[in-house]
């Protein structure tokens, strides 16, 4: 009896040993590194840093990047290789030496980030070392995309950087025409959409999604033609020799200026802020609509709310982009299914020489500039009848990103020119108002860029 009870109790001890030592393991008392664990852990190591190629120089010409800078939603199957990602993200907010972005941060601060969504995982652009750093793993293209392509950039705004959402979204103006630029350079495609739903990637509480935009290659490969139909007094805008990447690596600034401008260098740097490409768009296109004819930077809903007003020692001129843009209702001229002809032109507010005052109202130094440019808000075409309202204080930021990206050509292009510039917050609104003969109820004044020699 003692030796059967002896018999089980030594069975049960040495099947009780057996089974503790094999599930230890599922218990996390003990991890035996396996080959597929090797596998696994190397894999997240992986994911962590993610080195990018050096950026591919682009030759093409600063204004032909202009001209055919347009919006893609339609987008092919095939990837954007590592040395196409490289570029973009450079242009878009790249270091160009150890103290100079690719853009301008508006008071010298940069206060964006941006997220970058791949097939495998979400990455984080880090600018300085010109990697991707891993931020979470998991496909969410589709979970954030308005429209589908093989990556979707997400541009945030770190409010622990800025307080001010306005100037923020100025500097995602600019890396926004850096990115449409690039791309289409590179025969990629993107558009700027909607950011809110950016925060499905779960965004940390100091970021605020503003902008997504999808890159990838178009469809339907791009099909350009070089017809100006341009009626106008200015010069015909004409082709510089500095290239894209040139002119984004050598850009000019400064807080003084003088000199004298040419017509044509006044006339090349009012154009990049709002005027009409050269090109006709024939790119086939399954959209709902097509634009014929696009513009030099891009706006919410196609709205193009802005006023550009040029002030020079003769007087103040707002330039008119055509003829059809001040006549508040009618059919947007890119909309017509027929390449219409553009007049443009610059209408004179008033004579004598305001730039003191100008000056005043922002930076002293300013008044000696041959030429200031400033773009003022026109709020009532920010609410058209029957279409969306985007007047309220709460949507000023899409202006803003509009003047910032308006902003950033004009520093590229007097670049280009072997000028230089740069752009100024309003100090004094009212005086810019009063100096333009707006009402503030109806009219907000947003930057002040000076070019000089």
């Amino acid at each position: 009896m003692k030796r059967r009870a002896y018999g089980k109790g030594l069975v049960i001890l040495v099947t009780t040993l057996f089974f503790s030592l094999t599930m230890l393991p599922a218990i996390g008392t003990l991890k035996p590194i396996t080959f597929q664990n090797r596998e696994f852990e190397k894999e997240r190591v992986s994911l962590q840093n993610y080195e990018l190629p050096p950026p591919i120089p682009v030759n093409m010409t600063l204004e032909e990047s202009i001209f055919r800078r347009c919006s893609i939603r339609v987008f092919s199957d095939d990837p954007v290789t590592d040395e196409e990602l490289s570029t973009v993200l450079w242009a878009a907010y790249g270091y160009i030496n150890e103290e100079k972005r690719t853009v301008h941060g508006i008071e010298g601060i940069y206060a964006a980030r941006i997220y970058v969504l791949k097939e495998d995982a979400v990455y984080i652009y880090d600018p300085l070392n010109h990697s991707l750093i891993f931020y979470k793993e998991g496909d969410y293209r589709g979970r954030v995309a308005q429209y589908e392509a093989p990556i979707q950039l997400g541009i945030v705004w770190d409010k622990n950087k800025s307080s001010n959402e306005n100037y923020a979204a100025a500097e995602i103006g600019e890396i926004g025409q850096n990115i449409y630029f690039m791309a289409n350079a590179l025969d990629l495609g993107t558009v700027t959409t909607v950011g809110f739903t950016l925060s499905r990637i779960g965004l940390p509480s100091n970021e605020v999604a503003k902008i997504i935009m999808p890159l990838g290659h178009p469809k339907y490969p791009y099909n350009f033609v070089y017809r100006p139909l341009v009626l106008s007094p200015l010069p015909r805008i004409q082709y510089s020799n500095m290239s894209l990447t040139t002119a984004i690596e050598e850009r000019r600034e400064t807080d003084s200026f003088e000199g004298e401008l040419t017509k044509q260098e006044k006339t090349q740097v009012i154009w990049s802020t709002y005027g009409y490409s050269y090109f006709l768009d024939k790119t086939e296109d399954e959209f709902f609509y097509h634009i014929n004819r696009h513009r030099t930077v891009p706006s919410a809903h196609g709205y193009y709310p802005l006023r550009i007003y040029a002030i020079t020692e003769s007087g103040i001129y707002r330039y008119i982009p055509n003829i059809y843009d001040p006549i508040y209702g009618i059919l947007p001229l890119a909309f017509l299914p027929i390449p219409m002809p553009v007049f443009t032109f610059m209408m004179k507010v008033k004579g004598g020489d305001y730039r003191e005052e100008i000056a005043q109202a922002s930076l002293p130094s300013i008044a000696s500039a041959p030429l200031s440019i400033i773009s003022v808000l026109d709020i009532e075409r920010t609410r058209p009848k029957n279409f969306d309202d985007f007047s309220g204080e709460e949507y000023r930021w899409l202006w803003y990103y509009e003047a910032g990206a308006s902003a950033y050509n004009v520093l590229l292009e007097a670049t280009a020119w072997n000028l230089s510039a740069n752009v100024f917050p309003i100090t004094n609104k009212e005086a810019i108002l009063s100096v333009l003969g707006l009402d503030g109820n109806d009219f907000d004044p947003l930057f002040i860029v000076p070019v000089g020699k």
